[in-house]
């Protein structure tokens, strides 16, 4: 949930611009202290910290260290809910999923007006970045993030162009994705590796997949206002169908049970967390830490050529996507009595200046603002900035839910849809089936 600890270390010659910058950089607020809750000291001082503190000599910093004190069997929300009240720091970083619940809590404060008061210029950022930080009931936005992650559909050029099939092109619908990879033929490639004409990041679950694909369309399977759970729909029973008729007839992508070598090179494992990158499927949906994977390694990729572009989308929602996340959101807690000094920290690290030098560094994010990838014109990237609307409130909904009833989604599902596949169940009966059990448990009294 919380981003890995950064690796890269600041080079020399970013030091120096930001050094430079120290001497014309306004400081209006006199002897500042921030408390900020992040993962450890070192990462964060590595990321943000040395940047920050150069041209802002006179800030005094503390972070307050996250490590150690998310370990499994504890609620990482409650951890972090818990620090909040505890250690009461001024600026909270969270993932994207976190700084919703905090917003819903009333534990962290508006950036609207500060935003307002410094004319702080958010044109260049990405619209679906900034929609899915705004709170829903009010539009204000209560966090901001220098970067976030994305997903995109890749294709391999070199199997189109093999099999004479159309390459894919933006925005195109799901159900013109599903045939194109119907136009596969089904068999063994002369690398002794099946070929598949799609592949989606939740293959291994038919459920997630289904759920994430109609997601994006704007569909939602909980109706918190009514405490109904919604998934037995024409609109549901057509994402089910569709993705249920591709994995049965081989178009879609089925993980084998690997080989396990005594020794994986680098390469070997990034073929394993991306399996696109074996060469032997036309279309991927991935993340965008992919694209910057291969980007940096063209070497190693050079077994074939491959592309980019949008995420699918449904045809009542040709400008929805979904798929964005953020592991770095900073916020200002309520209460805080460094608010001003807060700000001036959360303004600096997600403005255009400290972009410009931080994303040298960041192999693997994309920046929150559109003209940091001015000059990556080529390399695809320019696809994960197409889809101005973003739909991720499944996961928000599902959080929303008692443990009991996650549970029994997922124990209806894996029963029912596998007797999809079995031919005993049609899917509008799986569905009507995982909607009465899951509502059953839902209205169940709460002892």
């Amino acid at each position: 949930m919380i981003r890995k600890i950064v690796k890269t270390i600041l080079a020399l010659s970013f030091v120096v611009v930001v050094m430079t910058a120290c001497q014309t950089e306004k400081q209006e607020i006199e002897n500042p202290q921030l408390r900020i809750l992040y993962w450890d000291e070192a990462s964060f001082l590595n990321r943000y910290g040395n940047m920050f503190l150069a041209t802002h000599p006179n800030y005094k910093i503390e972070v307050i260290p996250l490590k150690g004190e998310l370990v499994p069997g504890k609620d990482p929300i409650e951890v972090i809910k818990k620090m909040i009240q505890n250690k009461q720091p001024d600026i909270v970083q969270t993932d994207l999923d976190a700084y919703k619940i905090l917003v819903k809590q009333n534990l962290l404060l508006s950036l609207d007006e500060f935003m307002k008061q410094d004319g702080y210029n958010l044109d260049d950022y990405v619209p679906a970045v900034l929609g899915a930080l705004k709170d829903e009931e009010n539009g204000k936005l209560y966090g901001l993030s220098a970067t976030f992650n994305g997903l995109g559909l890749y294709y391999n050029k070199n199997l189109f162009e093999s099999y004479g099939v159309p390459l894919p092109q933006d925005r195109m619908t799901w159900d013109e994705v599903f045939r194109l990879a119907e136009r596969f033929p089904k068999q063994i490639m002369s690398s002794e590796k099946p070929l598949f004409g799609f592949y989606h990041k939740y293959s291994l679950s038919p459920f997630m997949m289904a759920l994430n694909i109609g997601e994006g369309g704007g569909l939602s399977i909980y109706d918190p206002a009514n405490k109904q759970f919604t998934i037995h729909t024409d609109a549901w029973n057509k994402v089910f169908e569709t993705i249920i008729r591709c994995i049965k007839s081989g178009a879609c992508y089925q993980a084998s049970e690997p080989n396990e070598p005594d020794k994986m090179d680098e390469y070997s494992i990034l073929k394993r967390s991306y399996p696109f990158l074996e060469g032997n499927i036309a279309m991927a949906v991935e993340q965008s830490s992919m694209l910057r994977t291969m980007i940096s390694s063209q070497k190693p990729f050079g077994e074939f050529e491959w592309g980019v572009v949008s995420m699918p989308v449904h045809p009542e929602n040709p400008d929805m996507g979904n798929g964005i996340s953020m592991n770095e959101v900073f916020s200002i807690r309520s209460g805080s009595a460094n608010r001003e000094a807060a700000w001036e920290f959360i303004k600096y690290i997600t403005g255009e200046s400290y972009g410009k030098i931080a994303m040298r560094t960041n192999g693997e994010e994309l920046p929150a603002r559109k003209s940091l990838t001015e000059k990556e014109d080529n390399s695809g990237i320019d696809s994960f900035y197409k889809l101005d609307q973003t739909n991720n409130n499944i996961v928000e909904y599902l959080r929303l839910l008692p443990s009991e009833v996650i549970g029994q989604l997922d124990q209806s599902a894996s029963k029912y849809l596998g007797e999809v596949s079995s031919g005993q169940l049609t899917v509008a009966e799986a569905l009507e089936a995982i909607q009465n059990e899951v509502q059953s448990v839902m209205e169940e009294p709460v002892l």
